[in-house]
């Protein structure tokens, strides 16, 4: 009665004081739109949830053919029906064919291990994307250490001349080696780092332009920084037999000290002194778009010498390096040589408004294959000894998670997720799914469809890439989902690698771009860390989900983390790479 009568003596006041609260109200969403996408879809998008996760599509009969050796595609994954256009380039001259002397043809053994350094040589650790940690973990307390290191980096201006990239996002994963003794005596490694006993090297390409060398247990420089002044936003890659060259490539346009536009290339580092050996796939009047980066991490065969390099340009760049190394004096050269280049469009749907060339994610071999995705959604198998399309598979999306290939018995399967697409439709509110596909067909065995938000510069579904189980969760893979049901929700999901079905999911505070890291203790306990876009860190019981640990650093953990043994290194938007461990 007291609170009525009050407001029937200051009527006009408490109008006043309501209309003030509501314009702050609209304010601070209008300021939060403006900030976010400068988009009204956001408000719609702000105000409304998506269904979340959708009823799982299975074919059993996709299967058939995934136990054969030679890939082959059927009616439905023929690229001549899907109308593609191919097109090489062997040594600058536009050709119709192609096929080379030596043959490439990656085993699953090698594929799957990359055996010649301790580490983490590319993006998810091998060729299959499958491995995301070194050794098992002396876990007993299932919690983060308190104590940790931490490295400041910085940042660079974007290609817009305002803006900058800082730190380190999307992909993003740090490369970890332990170099041999006799390998560490010929490298421009500072003193302490060339004499310490079981040195295990950080190396980190940023979004600051720079690459990084770190002691994993210290946080300590190693070696002198190497000062590029283009941005990494990708993974880089190390020559898999232990040869001490270093494979990264820029994923923004640069402006130049006299205004010019200075274009994305991809580089190749000797680790003995840190001098450029090499940098190309810039400028390149072959690729069907002009926005050249790379934030595909490169693959590289052993056996033939090769360098294969999928670019954001729509050109997939190999090239046999002719690599030169005496590792006893640590005399280390290159002389590239055997261009071969590819590139395809598809008559009706390039010719859409918008449509985008190229892959950002990071390509899966098997055999004499590579299997990879592109921005328009289309995935496909290229043989890399004829360079010309086995199958292709529309997913209709974009595609920023990247395959991983799993060989179940004598059957091969890829798994691979798309991202919503901007402009989807009026609201921007649709379909991101993640796929089990036969890799020898292209056939589709199922399909796990999510509705997530996608507004412009904060994309849904699935950025990240998967995690295949082993040991007591071989039959799970796991993935983030971002943007669900809130627009800055999300999700991580173990789904049943056999049927495709939901096993456990955790609800996550924030979304997350960052890929899940699986780990084992010694007693085989499975693990997952997971970073989010809010700062988190979580250990997760990858059995059941549950949640053991969490962590919070302050800023958006967009790259990929890595663990070796019980260490742990990620880093953040906000100009830091971390060290800590698990106990």
């Amino acid at each position: 009665m007291k609170i009525l009568e009050f407001i029937k003596k200051n009527r006009v006041r408490c109008i006043v004081a309501a209309a003030v609260v509501l314009v702050l109200i609209l304010m601070f969403v209008g300021f939060k739109t403006l900030v976010k996408v400068g988009n009204p879809k956001y408000f719609y998008n702000y105000m409304h949830n998506t269904a979340g996760s959708l009823d799982v599509v299975y074919n059993a009969s996709a299967t058939e053919g995934a136990d054969r050796m030679t890939a082959y595609c059927t009616e439905e994954t023929d690229p001549a029906a899907h109308k593609v256009v191919e097109k090489l380039r062997a040594d600058g001259q536009i050709v119709s064919a192609v096929s080379r002397g030596e043959k490439i043809d990656f085993s699953y053994d090698f594929a799957t291990g990359l055996a010649g350094v301790k580490g983490m040589l590319t993006f998810r650790g091998n060729y299959t994307r499958s491995m995301t940690s070194v050794g098992n973990a002396a876990i007993e307390s299932e919690k983060f250490t308190s104590g940790s290191w931490t490295y400041s980096t910085g940042k660079v201006l974007k290609s817009n001349g305002v803006d900058y990239w800082s730190g380190n996002g999307w992909t993003g994963q740090p490369i970890i080696v332990r170099w041999d003794d006799d390998v560490k005596a010929t490298m421009n490694l500072f003193d302490s780092a060339k004499t310490k006993k079981g040195l295990t090297e950080v190396i980190y390409p940023g979004m600051d332009g720079c690459i990084h060398f770190l002691d994993i247990e210290t946080g300590e420089e190693t070696r002198p920084t190497i000062y590029v002044g283009m941005t990494f936003k990708g993974t880089a890659s190390l020559y898999p037999d232990g040869t001490p060259l270093l494979f990264c490539g820029s994923g923004d346009a640069q402006t130049g000290q006299f205004g010019e536009n200075v274009c994305q290339r991809f580089y190749i580092y000797s680790l003995i002194d840190g001098k450029l050996l090499y940098e190309g796939g810039y400028n390149d009047d072959f690729a069907p778009r002009t926005w050249h980066a790379y934030d595909s991490s490169p693959i590289i065969d052993p056996v033939t010498d090769t360098l294969i390099q999928p670019g954001e340009n729509g050109v997939i760049y190999t090239m046999r390096l002719n690599t030169q190394y005496d590792r006893a004096s640590g005399r280390l050269s290159i002389a590239p040589s055997e261009f071969i280049d590819y590139t395809f469009t598809i008559e009706d749907k390039y010719s859409q408004s918008g449509y985008l060339w190229g892959s950002e994610c990071s390509g899966a071999v098997y055999g004499g294959y590579l299997y990879i995705g592109d921005n328009a959604g289309t995935f496909y198998c290229l043989d890399l000894n004829t360079m010309k399309m086995v199958w292709v598979q529309e997913l209709n999306e974009d595609i920023n998670s990247s395959p991983i290939f799993e060989a179940e018995g004598s059957n091969k399967y890829v798994y691979i997720a798309t991202t919503l697409k901007y402009n989807y439709n009026s609201h921007s509110m649709g379909e991101a799914a993640i796929y089990k596909i036969n890799a020898m067909n292209g056939s589709i065995v199922w399909k796990k469809p999510y509705e997530v938000h996608t507004v412009k510069g904060y994309a849904g579904g699935v950025l990240s890439t998967g995690v295949p189980g082993s040991g007591i969760v071989s039959d799970y893979i796991f993935y983030s989902v971002s943007k669900l049901p809130e627009i800055e929700g999300g999700m991580l999901v173990a789904l049943n690698k056999h049927t495709g079905k939901e096993e456990w999911t955790l609800d996550l505070d924030m979304y997350s771009w960052s890929s899940s890291v699986l780990t084992f203790s010694q007693s085989g306990r499975a693990y997952l860390l997971q970073g989010c876009q809010n700062g988190d860190l979580l250990l997760i019981n990858a059995a059941n989900g549950k949640v053991l640990d969490k962590r919070n650093f302050g800023s958006g953990i967009e790259a990929t983390p890595v663990i070796f043994g019980n260490r742990i290194v990620l880093a953040t938007r906000s100009e830091k790479i971390i060290g800590i461990s698990i106990e």
